[in-house]
């Protein structure tokens, strides 16, 4: 617990610094916490609109732009590291899914690409909007896989103003998504749901266990 309070102090001094540039350092510190105020974690911070940051008090056009800014480089840092054919542990794959998100302010869906021994091949953007079955389009998923030769598959959205709990309905589709893809030879193996810096994955317990209440 303590290890994690200090991270948190060196992550609001370290962005109390960047926001000085646009603010100055005695504006920078109470932004700070007028941000952590309302929006309660950085992650949720980087994923305001420009125009939603400026409601708070303080934050001008500028440092909207800075913390987006901050928002992208924080985002590339992960994701250009991010080795691609080889195989990944659930660890290294969480940290990435919750980068290709960071900052951004819309519900998006990916698509990560896995060959025969689970090696990950490449990364797809398939759509902006909410991920039920007429957003995550089928037939753009199994293109791109087809592209890459690809039999097995990774989808994951973000909601950027909710929670990572799966509702219902993203088991429920996941579920049609899932037999759809089978039968055509190709593997739904995972779903992630990104909110607030959290990760989580819906399984195969929750497709088909009729007890689970999301």
């Amino acid at each position: 617990m303590e290890d994690n309070g200090m991270m948190q102090k060196a992550k609001i001094t370290s962005f109390e610094r960047a926001l000085a540039y646009a603010l100055g350092e005695n504006g920078s510190r109470e932004c700070v916490e007028k941000l952590l105020e309302r929006y309660g974690s950085f992650a949720t911070v980087f994923s305001a609109g420009c125009d939603e940051l400026c409601y708070v008090g303080g934050i001008n056009k500028n440092a909207a732009l800075l913390i987006k800014l901050m928002a992208y480089v924080n985002s590339r840092r992960v994701t250009e590291k991010f080795t691609f054919g080889v195989e990944h542990d659930e660890l290294e794959l969480r940290d990435y899914i919750r980068a290709l998100f960071l900052g951004l302010s819309v519900e998006r869906v990916y698509a990560i690409l896995l060959d025969d021994k689970d090696r990950v091949i490449a990364t797809a953007y398939i759509s902006d909007g909410t991920a039920n079955a007429s957003d995550i389009v089928p037939r753009k998923v199994l293109e791109c896989a087809k592209r890459k030769n690809s039999k097995k598959i990774i989808l994951a959205h973000n909601h950027p103003k909710g929670s990572t709990t799966p509702s219902k309905d993203d088991i429920m589709t996941t579920g049609r998504l899932f037999n759809f893809f089978a039968t055509v030879g190709v593997r739904l193996v995972a779903h992630y749901i990104v909110a607030d810096g959290e990760v989580e994955r819906i399984d195969a317990n929750m497709l088909y266990n009729p007890d689970y209440k999301g």
